[in-house]
């Protein structure tokens, strides 16, 4: 009797241990399996910006540049005389220069100008501004003053212009100190065309624009 009461103890024992350790070697493995983790993946948006598209230099005041010269393109043509102009080669060519009231004429210029080859093809188009002042009269030191009045005023317009041109045509292809000159080119294959603001006769209050067709300067038609 004693024997198998002892008997059946042990036997509970044990089978206690193995429940025991089998609880504990799940909640190991339980511990052991890490809870998922939540990725939530963010959709990054690149913004890209669309690239600038400027104007091509076809001409000015309503001229186009590398036509051929009409009376019906301008308002009125003011004068018409003949004209030396270098060609290829520094090729010395004879054409017409025309003063003219242009169709689209331009409040900050009050002279326009335009050059043709010897085949009429319209190879240079010019506006031109004169600041008008009355230098006082007496003191040196007064007509000084109004020098520099006059050139600064004049060469303020110039940079103002040269912005607007930059917004239209692209940056400035080169420029002079303290802004004296700018110059703009679009050039291919097939075209070569040049725009050129001067301030260099600013002193005077002169300023200048010029518009230029370099491939039908270069290569007139026969």
């Amino acid at each position: 009797m004693n024997t198998q009461l002892t008997s059946t103890i042990i036997s509970l024992l044990i089978l206690q241990s193995t429940v025991v350790l089998a609880k504990t070697s799940d909640s190991e493995v339980t511990q052991a399996i890490p809870e998922p983790v939540s990725v939530t993946t963010t959709e990054i948006k690149k913004t890209i910006t669309p690239e600038k598209t400027f104007e091509t230099i076809q001409g000015a005041f309503g001229i186009p540049l590398g036509k051929k010269f009409e009376h019906s393109m301008v308002t009125k043509v003011l004068s018409e005389e003949p004209q030396l102009y270098k060609g290829a080669e520094s090729t010395k060519l004879k054409g017409k220069i025309y003063q003219v009231e242009p169709n689209k004429p331009d409040q900050r210029f009050q002279k326009y100008t335009v050059k043709t080859t010897v085949d009429g093809s319209i190879y240079a188009i010019q506006g031109e501004y004169q600041y008008q002042t009355e230098i006082a009269k007496g003191k040196q030191a007064g007509k000084v003053k109004q020098q520099k009045i006059l050139r600064k005023t004049c060469k303020n317009k110039v940079k103002e212009l040269a912005k607007e041109l930059e917004a239209r045509f692209g940056k400035a292809h080169g420029q002079g100190y303290d802004g004296e000159w700018f110059s703009f080119r679009q050039s291919s294959e097939t075209s070569d065309k040049r725009l050129r603001l001067y301030a260099n006769r600013c002193r005077t209050g002169l300023y200048t624009i010029n518009y230029n067709d370099n491939k039908a300067q270069k290569n007139p038609q026969p």
